[in-house]
């Protein structure tokens, strides 16, 4: 997700039986491309926000799933500024941002063989072209790709 995505994130977008997200826009936030999407969640996510759900909740006042206090949700700002807190105090590379999860994300994706187009889709990017940016290989999954056709060769 897009920071700007995660930190508008709501419960009610949320499905936890069907493991799906639904990106939404709503009076408040718009999504980059205007476009709502559908986010499946893995089995780590899953966990994570189990752990996170409120034992008491309204689905109807769509709350935030990340608050500074109950119900005020945090801003772009703020977590982009304690990441980078963090990674300092983790002696982690200077370069690496919140966005760097994303491309990292997109990259790993790629480099495990997942077509461009459904990365695509994943990210919601409106265009193939930006997703191409994010799909750095290794040279072993260069090699590994031009393998495939030996098995083919009488």
């Amino acid at each position: 997700m897009r920071a700007g995505e995660l930190v508008n994130l709501k419960w009610s977008w949320i499905d936890l039986e069907e493991g799906i997200i639904t990106v939404r826009n709503t009076e408040t936030f718009r999504t980059k491309s205007g476009n709502e999407r559908i986010i499946p969640i893995n089995d780590t996510l899953k966990i994570v926000l189990n752990k996170r759900f409120p034992k008491i909740i309204d689905i109807s006042k769509d709350e935030y799933v990340f608050t500074k206090i109950k119900g005020i949700r945090l801003n772009v700002d703020f977590v982009s500024k304690n990441f980078k807190k963090i990674s300092r105090k983790l002696n982690l590379n200077e370069d690496y941002h919140l966005h760097t999860i994303r491309h990292t994300f997109a990259s790993n994706l790629v480099q495990r063989g997942v077509d461009l187009y459904t990365v695509k889709e994943l990210l919601g990017h409106s265009d193939l072209k930006t997703t191409q940016i994010y799909s750095h290989l290794k040279r072993s999954n260069l090699i590994e790709a031009v393998t495939k056709l030996n098995k083919n060769v009488c």
